[in-house]
């Protein structure tokens, strides 16, 4: 994928998150009446066939499903603790465990690869994926006292 095709698969992203935020209106039953669907609309006509599910159909499809999914435990564990080991824990069993378990499914469907051969396609990431761990526990550790990103 080139650098113009990202940038345009990110601005869209933006561009969808930005009118998430705009006001609702809210006329029957629980779902609201918001411009995202406008937005969607929009940004895929534009993207074409480079946004929307495109990356799903790819070797890396059970890596992406597995972020949002890890986020989700890595989010549980934040929420009852502050402490960097606890929380480091969390971002190894979910943020490289869960990740790469997933993402050693996905290798296997799309690749037709042994489970074995998928998993070890993990290996070099291991090094530098532990060190974000340490940096994201740290980074997390420090602002998870502010309350900066608490809606609730």
């Amino acid at each position: 994928m080139k650098t113009r095709d990202l940038t345009f698969i990110a601005l869209g992203a933006a561009i969808i998150a930005a009118v998430s935020s705009l006001p609702q209106i809210q006329l029957v039953g629980a779902v609201p009446i918001t411009l995202q669907m406008l937005a969607i609309m929009t940004v895929s006509a534009i993207l074409g066939g480079k946004g929307g599910l495109a990356p799903f159909v790819g070797p890396t499809v059970g890596y992406l499903i597995a972020f949002p999914i890890a986020g989700f435990f890595i989010g549980l564990v934040a929420e009852k603790t502050r402490r960097f080991v606890p929380l480091f824990i969390g971002m190894i069993v979910f943020g490289l465990g869960l990740v790469y378990l997933l993402g050693t499914f996905g290798l296997m469907a799309v690749l037709d690869l042994s489970f074995k051969d998928a998993f070890a396609i993990n290996y070099p990431f291991v090094l530098w994926d532990t060190i974000k761990a340490v940096i994201a526990t740290t980074i997390a550790v420090r602002l998870l006292p502010l309350r900066l990103f608490r809606t609730a």
